[in-house]
């Protein structure tokens, strides 16, 4: 079971290690030349994600509200997550509505939506209202910021030419990197599936040695420790159902803020950037030839690592597929112990019922007391036989584990 743990861990490396061969900016298509800043008035979402004492909570009304007006609405799902989105968003606050029957309605004054933002709310049992405001300083950083910019006609087309030229090479590399990949992922999911067949058998071996144990005793502390996780938890519920709706209000509206910041952030690059769009286009022209000669190199250098990932992942799955011939030695010998073990539990099964019989017997005076004492002493000697046959079998099994590694 190491050896395999340890094998998948190493698959797992060469795999990130052969994406950060990769460099992100190398893989991503040429800067596309003429390109515009972000203007105000996009697209954005936002994920909110409902629970209660820690649980999701499904069917739970999530809403993001301007003026008393809905502007758009979810429900949350099983997992007790929603999802929002604005279409023309101008950055411009909004109150997130979070409301469900049987539970106080949570309220998010004065949000800035940030796209890809986040936010999580624990509800509280029963009427009214929980209402938290966000503090935030975005008002009009939007300003007139339209200035003539210069157009430069005169691009370089041989740096174009070329520039396409290495992006069909680099087209090439990235489709053996793709077949390379492929294989690989299939190699393993054969090396996985082995390792899941292994699993299986370990539980149901482990399931045989718990079922040696004394089952009342096994079922007792269960009973006990219910009892008292039952009552510990009556008690905490109420108290962290209150304390969890507190955290998570304070966790939003830090999160609402921090995204407010943001915006405004943002808001005050954009505009910059608009200003800086002429000066930057000239230099894009200039950069497109190199990026596209990088990118070439790097799609090439890609398909290498993918080539020799695929190969490491031959050699694991070879190993996998010793190991389980392995294990399906050990199943085999172990199966034959076990049978003789149940053999042995049968045998002593019909000495117990003996000794039962002369028993009620001798308890009842119905047989001679010489006679008994043969009896007696030949079930005597049927047990302790058993007994050698049970210890020869413990040690040939404590020794067939020793050999495969099982202790």
């Amino acid at each position: 079971m190491q050896q395999l743990k340890h094998l998948f861990t190493s698959l797992l490396g060469i795999s990130i290690f052969s994406l950060l061969l990769l460099p992100t900016s190398h893989l991503n298509s040429a800067p596309e030349i003429g390109s515009t800043t972000l203007l105000p008035g996009e697209n954005v979402s936002m994920k909110v994600t409902v629970n209660y004492l820690g649980k999701p909570l499904a069917d739970v009304m999530v809403s993001l509200m301007k003026d008393g007006k809905t502007v758009t609405q979810g429900t949350s799902d099983k997992n007790g997550e929603a999802e929002l989105t604005l279409n023309d968003y101008n950055q411009k606050p909004l109150t997130l509505r979070v409301m469900s029957k049987g539970y106080k309605t949570q309220l998010l004054v004065g949000l800035i939506v940030k796209d890809g933002s986040s936010y999580e709310f624990s509800m509280v049992k029963g009427s009214g209202t929980i209402t938290t405001d966000v503090k935030t300083g975005i008002k009009k950083i939007n300003k007139k910021a339209d200035q003539k910019v210069e157009k430069f006609e005169n691009q370089e087309e041989k740096a174009i030419k070329k520039t396409e030229k290495n992006q069909e090479k680099a087209e090439a590399y990235r489709e053996d990197v793709k077949e390379e990949k492929k294989e690989a992922e299939q190699v393993m999911s054969e090396a996985e599936k082995i390792e899941q067949e292994k699993e299986k058998i370990a539980k149901k071996n482990e399931k045989l040695d718990k079922e040696r144990k004394d089952p009342e005793a096994l079922k007792k502390e269960r009973e006990q420790a219910a009892k008292e996780r039952e009552k510990k938890l009556q008690q905490l519920e109420k108290e962290r159902a209150q304390e969890e709706a507190e955290k998570a209000a304070k966790k939003a509206e830090k999160q609402a803020e921090k995204d407010a910041k943001k915006a405004e952030k943002k808001a005050k690059k954009e505009a910059k950037a608009r200003k800086k769009a002429a000066k930057e286009k000239a230099k894009k022209e200039k950069e497109a030839k190199k990026a596209a000669k990088e990118k070439k190199k790097a799609e090439k250098k890609a398909a290498k690592a993918a080539k020799k990932k695929r190969k490491a992942a031959e050699k694991a799955k070879k190993k996998a597929e010793k190991a389980k011939k392995r294990e399906k030695k050990y199943q085999k010998k172990l199966k034959k112990w076990n049978k003789k073990q149940a053999k042995v539990e049968k045998k002593r099964k019909k000495l117990n019922k003996k000794q039962k019989k002369l028993d009620k017997k001798i308890e009842k005076g119905r047989i001679d007391a010489d006679k008994a004492r043969k009896k007696q002493e030949k079930i005597t000697d049927k047990h302790e036989d058993l007994d050698d046959d049970l210890e020869k079998i413990n040690k040939k099994v404590r020794k067939l584990k020793k050999k495969y590694d099982k202790d």
